[in-house]
């Protein structure tokens, strides 16, 4: 298990990050070391998605710019998870998104993670 909530969170800022770079999208290898064997997610369009799924699509998925993040927080959800919510910031596409990271092994993987689409008008 990782330490202190502050070493955990920059880990999975950085994870995190890295998971909206295309070189990691790409990069099955790297998919498979983030994402929880169990991982979930629920997509901004509402498509429910699997581990399977995203080592399929987005290896698949064509290169794109890294979009930007901002409020960023850390809640530890007991001893082995931390919930982390954050906005992403596309272009004119913002949206907001909440993830669930174990981290009862020596690096942080993804367990749940669902996003939701602002660019309707949505308050951010």
């Amino acid at each position: 298990m990782i330490d202190t909530i502050t070493d955990v969170a920059d880990r999975i800022r950085d994870a995190e990050i890295a998971l909206l770079t295309s070189s990691v999208r790409q990069d099955a290898r790297r998919l498979r070391e983030l994402l929880h064997p169990d991982f979930t997610e629920i997509g901004r369009s509402g498509r429910m998605w699997t581990r399977a799924d995203l080592l399929v699509d987005l290896v698949e998925e064509p290169t794109r710019a890294t979009p930007d993040t901002d409020e960023w927080t850390f809640q530890p959800l007991g001893a082995d998870a931390v919930l982390v919510t954050f906005r992403v910031i596309a272009g004119s596409r913002i949206s907001r998104h909440s993830s669930i990271w174990d981290t009862t092994g020596d690096e942080p993987t993804l367990r749940f993670h669902q996003g939701t689409d602002l660019s309707d008008g949505t308050r951010p």
